[in-house]
């Protein structure tokens, strides 16, 4: 129960919820490659089921070592914003949180890099900016734009992008070596038609939520000089400009709908 409040079930249900989401979405793009894909073998991994849970552990443990790393370091405000979490109410070590975040990202990449290298590289980069996000020196989170350009990256392009091509590329037996593969990708399997407006629209989702969520972290954010939208400008105009930008992003997926005559079949 500990360490599924460490690694805060609302990012562990999302991603779950986004993995088997762009899992199912491969399948269907790579619909002519199904009945082949369904051959197990255990060196080659070539079962979906297996290749889903393998990446879906993989993801979660990216995930608990950028949550956890954001507790451990954002210790002293949490006592203000978040009195909850493990490690402020006590229940949670200190010790045992970096246990805990240290085994979850060697875990993580270790199993990235044994299903793909591609795969590793991308949960390198996730990690990293996770990292970024949170820790001295560079700690993103200082800055509202820095911090909203981080989270929108990796849950929009990098999660999107990267975990559907990586489903495709396994399912159909195709490499991407340069963008003219990746263009020729998204055409040939129709995995365009719907990971392109969904890319778009958590992209700019993911912009709203990252202001969305300090409005109720104002006062420890504002005591240790944590610059977001909300300690800059006040809560009313950052919830006006992530209301906005959501707006726009559920325009856009109106307009690609009317674009597909709402269909991807």
């Amino acid at each position: 129960k500990t360490l599924w409040r460490f690694g805060r079930p609302h990012t562990l249900v999302g991603t779950t919820v986004s993995i088997f989401s762009l899992f199912l979405g491969g399948l269907y793009s790579s619909a002519d490659a199904y009945s082949r894909s369904w051959s197990f073998t255990m060196n080659e991994l070539q079962s979906p089921f297996v290749l889903f849970l393998l990446t879906w552990i993989t993801c979660l443990l990216c995930n608990i070592f950028i949550t956890g790393l954001n507790q451990i370091t954002d210790f002293e405000i949490d006592k203000i914003n978040k009195p909850n979490l493990p490690l402020v109410d006590g229940s949670l070590s200190s010790a045992d949180a970096k246990k805990i975040v240290t085994i979850a990202i060697l875990g993580s990449l270790s199993l990235a890099f044994f299903l793909s290298s591609k795969l590793g590289i991308l949960i390198s980069l996730i990690s990293f900016l996770g990292w970024a996000y949170s820790a001295n020196p560079i700690r993103f989170k200082r800055f509202h734009i820095w911090a909203a350009m981080a989270i929108s990256l990796v849950r929009g392009p990098l999660v999107n992008l990267g975990i559907a091509l990586f489903f495709i590329t396994r399912f159909k037996n195709i490499h991407i070596n340069s963008w003219k593969d990746f263009y020729n990708t998204l055409v040939e399997t129709s995995v365009g038609v719907w990971l392109i407006p969904l890319t778009v629209f958590i992209s700019l989702f993911s912009i709203g939520i990252a202001w969305f969520k300090d409005l109720p972290d104002t006062k420890g954010d504002a005591t240790h000089h944590i610059n977001t939208l909300s300690v800059k400008r006040g809560q009313k105009f950052a919830l006006r400009l992530g209301g906005l930008l959501l707006a726009l992003a559920y325009l856009f997926m109106l307009f690609w709908g009317l674009l597909w005559s709402y269909s991807m079949f």
